[in-house]
């Protein structure tokens, strides 16, 4: 099984650089960049883009994308029937499923509960 894990780290970017990040980052979004909301991720990930975070340069794709985010409260939580769940919750869900794999998926259509990411407004 491989875990992608996002560690703390603090990263020092100088004020002068701000208004300039958030130009670049602004016009990566393009026309989304009017409606989405500004986040400590977008300079972070503009600054290593620039080369500010030289530390960070591993978490650049070729494609300029940059695998970080800095605010770890704001991941995804996982919903089961457009209900958010804790992981005890989720634990039961997947123990019930796993419990029934002798049934045909047929039998279990209207059972099954579906998990997918719930997505924050901007």
């Amino acid at each position: 099984m491989q875990v992608k894990v996002y560690v703390p780290k603090t990263v020092e970017i100088p004020s002068e650089y701000l208004p300039a990040l958030v130009q670049r980052a602004n016009d990566n979004l393009g026309d989304a960049g009017r409606s989405v909301a500004a986040s400590r991720g977008h300079l972070v990930r503009q600054a290593v883009r620039d080369g500010l975070l030289r530390e960070l340069d591993h978490l650049m794709s070729e494609d300029d994308a940059v695998d970080l985010y800095c605010d770890p409260g704001s991941e995804i939580p996982l919903e089961i029937e457009n209900r958010t769940v804790t992981l005890t919750e989720l634990l039961e869900a997947l123990q019930n499923k796993k419990a029934s794999w002798g049934i045909k998926s047929e039998d279990l259509s209207d059972k099954q509960p579906g998990i997918t990411p719930r997505r924050r407004a901007a």
